[in-house]
């Protein structure tokens, strides 16, 4: 099936994208009138007197990286950090063939995907949803309900994603104690590089990318980087089909000896042709449904597309005490287009009618506006050195979803069974808007970290963050208003190495997350309070080329939102309702290890495993896997076999389940037990530029759930899927 992305009607500000192009121009000519020497090289950082390790992963062929900042805002070494933190590398995205947001979370430690419809995805970690990512640091809030393609981004700009399991409230202020994931982009190279892909897949994928970085003046102060991504697909679902469009460009000058200035501009649509939700569980006489897995509760003419542009101004200065100074600030704009029929209910065995419909057209814009301002150092005293970081931040988050509704007697929806056949019309839409959820969020906080070093083998690391939130709603034509101030989030971790190898921590930190979640009458609940402790032993292997870790954690939360079984909120019958629950506690622990084992043999292992309940003893998030698997290695052979490499994976899911599932003449529990799914790939080189590979994902065509019980339907995860690819490097 092939189809043309549409041009949006609401293009992102072309008024941005010419001042932005502007200064792309401005910083090249300033940059050529001053310093002497070219600072485009990898970023590297200080671990206490060990030797430089970049953070940089793209070209290192490994799975680990030398340090990340993603925890507290200071450059550590996954060993020293003392939380449990994980990187997906630019080496492994490229190995498991990882082309999207949902793809790379999935293979990392820990995390998993509910779906509720075919775009949105809700990722959890530690039995809580993941509701904040950053993009080079920078907090980005994650609507789980108006998804603006968080779940649908291109790989292709990023050179790593680095991930920390646990409450992350000192730099992120409120969020759940689940994860922080950090999408670090790519940067220029200190030379010129060129690469790009072409593969096909099964359900006629197609799927290309171009990656082009070179120095714009002969010494190389200023540099520039493009990589553009084209990706096309159908799927194992009737009518329902996948297109993105990414581009990326940005430019690194060097302004000064000490002064760098990155700027950059990044653009993705994605768009889908068939939008739709699950398949019914339940016959309206009871029994349970045995689709096959084509079954789809949508029509050809649903649709769902996101457009956006980010721009993006990164100013770092060193200064001579090797202080680090940063000034950093994002703008996004994004647009929304959304039309589908959801048909509810329970068809009839022999007519397939019987269910309820609402036929929906959503269009809206969001725009968020982030600043973080930071400076970290070392400093002296009583004889020895430790490091401080200062930061502040601030995000201003706008967004207006509006419905338009259908006009006249709507379509009829036939059988629900005959959805291989293009046979309920699209009806006619009104042209005025009618109210939807118009939300304005602001959240601005700052924080103060230092990490002590009590002695050669202990570090003591304290920090705290103040911050405030507020919200102005009109959601659906009821106006509310949320104020939080002053909140205080205390941050403590314990480090104590054992030798060279082995190295003990402890931590603590509170929690504050405001919830999406909402009552039944519609308004938002409380947020969640409550503390979050971890402890664990972690191991660098060869020189930290191999890292080993396992930890114990206990989350303590109050106010944690928990469905309300059969209850919608008033005036939303698509929109399940909740209520606050008391003294969830989730006990739990993490072991990985990842790296290079030898030059030629990577390997990612990971076994996670939590208990989550409430006061009452009763186990909460239970749609989310207890316990997972995950195993991806690659080893290149050698001898006459050296220029072809060839690995595996496999990832255990327990089984998941909803409790309380509507279904004719009352409600019932449902569940999805564990499942295994199992991968394969090889690469071969064909030269020194050009290699071809080959990837088979869901090796042993596992029939599963990848979402059961909501809303009393379901959705099969995706069969066996062949992949060929060809790349070329220069």
């Amino acid at each position: 099936m092939q189809r043309r992305l549409a041009p949006s009607t609401r293009p992102i500000s072309s008024v941005r994208i010419a001042l932005l192009g502007g200064a792309f121009v401005s910083l090249m000519a300033s940059a050529e009138e001053s310093a002497e020497k070219p600072v485009l090289t990898l970023q590297a950082t200080d671990v206490q007197g060990e030797a430089y390790r970049p953070q940089t992963t793209e070209g290192s062929a490994s799975y680990t990286t030398g340090a990340m900042s993603t925890a507290i805002g200071l450059p550590m070494s996954i060993r020293e950090t003392p939380q449990s933190v994980s990187v997906v590398t630019r080496q492994q995205i490229e190995d498991e063939g990882l082309s999207n947001t949902a793809q790379i979370l999935d293979s990392a430690p820990g995390i998993s995907h509910v779906r509720n419809d075919s775009n949105r995805l809700s990722f959890s970690a530690r039995g809580f949803t993941i509701d904040n990512f950053q993009f080079d640091g920078l907090a980005s809030p994650i609507n789980g309900f108006w998804n603006f393609g968080a779940t649908e981004m291109d790989s292709a700009i990023y050179d790593r994603v680095e991930i920390v399991r646990g409450s992350t409230g000192l730099l992120t202020g409120a969020g759940s104690p689940s994860a922080a994931v950090n999408f670090v982009r790519k940067r220029p190279l200190p030379e010129f590089a060129a690469s790009g892909s072409a593969g096909i897949g099964r359900w006629d994928e197609r799927r290309g990318d171009v990656d082009v970085s070179a120095p714009l003046t002969e010494d190389g102060r200023i540099a520039a980087r493009v990589v553009a991504a084209y990706s096309q697909k159908d799927s194992h679902v009737s009518y329902l089909d996948y297109g993105s469009r990414t581009l990326y460009g940005v430019v690194s000058s060097e302004l000064g000896p000490r002064t760098r200035l990155t700027t950059s501009l990044e653009y993705q649509k994605n768009e889908t042709d068939g939008m739709g939700s699950g398949f019914p569980l339940f016959y309206k006489d009871g029994g349970r449904t045995d689709f096959g897995r084509s079954a789809a509760n949508n029509t050809k003419w649903g649709y769902f597309g996101t457009e956006s542009t980010t721009a993006f101004v990164d100013l770092e200065h060193q200064l001579e005490n090797d202080w680090k100074l940063r000034a950093a600030y994002s703008r996004f704009e994004g647009n929304y287009r959304m039309r589908y029929l959801y048909r509810g209910g329970y068809p009839d065995r022999e007519t397939g009618r019987g269910m309820s419909a609402s036929f929906l057209k959503y269009e809206g814009e969001r725009t968020r506006d982030d600043w973080h301002l930071t400076a970290s150092g070392p400093f002296q005293l009583l004889g020895r050195s430790h490091e401080l970081a200062f930061g502040a931040m601030s995000i201003d988050d706008d967004l207006t979803i509006d419905q338009f509704r259908p006009l006249g007697t709507v379509p009829d929806t036939g059988n629900f069974m005959d959805w291989n056949s293009n046979h309920i019309a699209e009806p006619a839409w009104a042209n005025v808007r009618a109210s939807g959820d118009a939300t304005h969020t602001r959240q601005n906080g700052g924080y103060a970290v230092t990490r002590l070093s009590l002695a050669d083998p202990l570090h003591l690391i304290l920090g705290a963050r103040v911050s405030n939130w507020e919200i102005d709603q009109d959601y659906y034509g009821s106006l509310r208003q949320y104020r939080y101030r002053n909140e205080v989030t205390p941050y403590a971790g314990l480090v104590y190495d054992l030798n060279s190898t082995y190295s003990l921590y402890t931590s603590y930190t509170s929690i504050f997350n405001q919830q999406n979640a909402r009552g039944p009458d519609g308004s938002i609940l409380d947020p969640v309070t409550g503390d979050s402790y971890e402890a664990g032993i972690k191991a660098g292997y060869l020189d930290g080329r191999l890292n080993a870790a396992l930890a114990v954690y206990r989350t303590q939360q109050e106010g944690l939102a928990e469905a309300i079984p059969g209850v919608n909120v008033e005036g939303r019958p698509n929109e399940q309702a909740y209520k606050a629950g008391t003294g969830a506690r989730v006990d739990g622990f993490d072991l990985e290890l990842a790296g290079q084992l030898t030059e030629q043999w990577n390997l990612s292992a990971s076994y996670t495993h939590f208990i989550a309940r409430n006061a009452d003893d009763k186990a909460i998030n239970t749609n989310h896997p207890r316990t997972q698997a995950k195993l991806f290695t690659t080893y290149r052979l050698g001898g006459v076999l050296d220029k072809l490499t060839v690995g595996g994976g496999a990832t255990w899911r327990s089984g998941v389940s909803r409790s309380d599932v509507a279904m004719p003449g009352g409600f019932t529990d449902l569940e999805q037990g564990g499942y295994t799914l199992v991968s394969l790939m090889s690469r071969y080189a064909l030269n020194d530029h050009l290699s071809v590979s080959a990837h088979v994902d869901n090796l042993f065509d596992k029939r599963y759930y990848e979402q059961i019980g909501f809303y009393s339907q379901g959705w099969y995860g995706e069969p066996r899927n062949l992949r060929l690819s060809v790349r070329a490097t220069f």
